[in-house]
């Protein structure tokens, strides 16, 4: 009944307003969710634009300066899922090329014990093929392509147990291209498809909200749309547009805040459990390959010329492969030496899938 009542609604379009925080139910067993959005720039995170969204924003908690460790679906959630940058984690690159998390690492869903675990996501990407499997107790997606977020998002609100404390992961694929919203532009379909996904989470919310849910939304990564010569290139930019991403948590009883300190997806967990994000003045990233005629001078082509970054307040640091070491803006002098801290690219250990190809991805 529940997974019927809620394609009903998902089919609808929730009007700005519609999510309001609701006290729980108060003997209803505590729910922990995590919700990805692939693909969602921080600008395209508005009132206008994303009301349900906002209004969780407006009555919890809402991140202004949060970033991804890399422009790629599989290595960013595996920084969500265990708290560790992609160098730490050792999942460099998508899992069509041959990445995937070590058993030797722990994941988010270990950390709660005493809790059913229910996993759904609406991704290859972010799929079993990448580890993401471990740990769950049901992990439901597709086994290659990508199927509709309203699917994904069904199955997982039909799971949710009422007779037992619960975490739960929704991720849904909507905004990632190719675009198909309406608009005459790529820039325009893009924001229809984020706009879509705002549609859909309204009752989401609603749902979680009204059972007391502790709420943790964000992104994995943003997307280029005209700001630079390659567009629609996530993977292989290190450019603000793809780095930083909207970041949201709620709870009942959350104080409402605006929160500028700098955050990253590694913060993910200690979120979720209600403890505030590591204090850090800046933030490393990578891109995830190179191209040269998208990153200018970078070689090798592929993945193991990518760039390292590290933004700070007044500009960034850049090391790109083939070019060398160069600053944009005023960056703190102390944070170059951050660039040295990475490890080697380690490469992959298969090659790329039939899951992956479907995707429109290619190896380069």
């Amino acid at each position: 009944m529940l997974l019927w009542l809620l394609a009903c609604s998902l089919s609808s379009s929730p009007e700005k307003g519609d999510v309001k925080p609701v006290l729980p139910v108060d003997d209803a067993p505590p729910i922990t969710a995590l919700i990805t959005i692939d693909t969602w720039r921080a600008d395209h995170f508005t009132e206008a634009l994303t009301p349900n969204l906002w209004a969780l924003a407006e009555a919890g908690e809402r991140y202004t300066n949060a970033w991804s460790p890399m422009g790629l679906t599989t290595p960013a959630h595996a920084s969500m899922l265990t708290g560790l940058l992609p160098w730490e984690h050792d999942v460099w690159a998508n899992n069509h090329h041959g990445y995937s998390l070590s058993d030797t690492i722990p994941v988010l869903p270990e950390q709660y014990p005493d809790r059913a675990t229910g996993a759904f996501v609406s991704a290859y990407p972010a799929g079993p093929t990448g580890g993401f499997h471990r740990g769950w107790d049901v992990f439901d997606g597709p086994g290659e392509g990508e199927r509709p977020g309203g699917v994904t998002i069904a199955k997982a609100l039909d799971w949710v147990p009422s007779d037992r404390p619960s975490l739960l992961w929704i991720h849904v694929y909507e905004p990632h291209g190719p675009y198909v919203g309406d608009g005459y532009t790529e820039q325009e379909r893009y924001a229809s498809e984020v706009r879509k996904v705002d549609q859909m989470m309204g009752p989401v919310l609603s749902f979680l909200q009204a059972r007391g849910a502790t709420i943790v939304v964000t992104s994995d990564h943003g997307e280029v749309l005209a700001e630079e010569r390659c567009g629609y290139q996530h993977e292989r930019s290190i450019s603000e547009t793809v780095l930083r991403v909207p970041l949201i948590r709620w709870s009942p009883g959350l104080v409402p805040t605006v929160v500028n300190d700098w955050v990253g997806l590694t913060d993910i967990p200690a979120l979720l459990r209600g403890k505030s994000p590591a204090q850090r003045d800046h933030w490393v990233a990578q891109s995830g390959m190179c191209e040269s005629d998208c990153a200018p001078g970078c070689d090798p082509t592929g993945l193991a010329g990518r760039d390292t970054v590290v933004f700070s307040e007044g500009g960034r640091w850049v090391q790109r492969p083939g070019k060398g070491v160069y600053k944009e803006g005023q960056p703190a002098q102390k944070n170059k030496k951050l660039l040295e801290q990475i490890p080697p690219f380690v490469s992959p250990m298969q090659s790329q899938t039939d899951g992956a190809k479907s995707l429109g991805y290619i190896d380069p």
